[in-house]
């Protein structure tokens, strides 16, 4: 007896799998492959707490900060508690943004497309510190171009579009870091100017109070990052 062969479409889903992952194995973008509808007409929302962490993907790298009364076009469903979604302030970039830190209905014109997870290729310059969730512990140093306000602690900021070279860093902080006191690092921009790092001292991940994710200079950070 004769061994049927699988039929091409039966094939196809195998296909699909494979192509996505050669995609992201070259740093394309890669569509969110949660069940994310494809475009819709966009909802014109505004940031109601004090910052909200934007993101590659839903709950994935904090790639960028909002800030109350930012305006978000956002489309498609929540996924995981974040929306697809184009994010005005001085970003006009199409991230994901926390679904709780924002609000408004009206109906507004669909500027993104389709959802996709953002490369880390695209962001980072390769070096990425700590597990799938947090940095890895570094002490702080006063290397070239760390700012301190006061003396003593970092100047951060809460953009750098770490995707751009060069990056161009906005929204400074006075972050609670001093020279020679702890932080995360989770990865280094693009360009290798800034460091997206985590700050225990600091609140929580999006809403009140001082943010935790933030960027500082290279330069606040050893020359080899552990």
């Amino acid at each position: 007896m004769r061994t049927r062969r699988l039929p091409r479409a039966g094939r196809r889903p195998a296909l699909l799998t494979a192509l996505a992952a050669a995609a992201a194995a070259v740093g394309m973008a890669v569509p969110f492959t949660g069940a994310t509808p494809t475009a819709h007409a966009a909802v014109r929302k505004h940031v109601d707490t004090d910052y909200t962490l934007l993101r590659r993907a839903p709950a994935s790298y904090v790639i960028g900060t909002a800030y109350r009364d930012w305006t978000a076009d956002v489309h498609g469903d929540q996924q995981d508690g974040y929306r697809w979604a184009r994010v005005y302030g001085n970003l006009n970039k199409c991230l994901w943004i926390y679904s709780g830190a924002v609000s408004g209905d009206a109906a507004q014109a669909d500027s993104c497309g389709d959802p996709v997870t953002m490369p880390v290729s695209e962001f980072t310059n390769g070096q990425i510190g700590g597990g799938t969730s947090d940095g890895a512990t570094v002490t702080t140093a006063a290397g070239s171009g760390c700012a301190t306000y006061d003396g003593s602690h970092i100047t951060a900021y809460g953009n750098v579009r770490p995707w751009e070279v060069p990056t161009t860093a906005t929204a400074p902080l006075n972050s609670q870091v001093a020279i020679g006191q702890t932080v995360l690092w989770r990865y280094v921009s693009r360009d290798g100017r800034y460091v997206m790092v985590r700050d225990p001292r600091s609140g929580g991940t999006d809403g009140t109070g001082l943010q935790s994710w933030y960027f500082i200079p290279r330069g606040c950070l050893p020359t080899t990052l552990p």
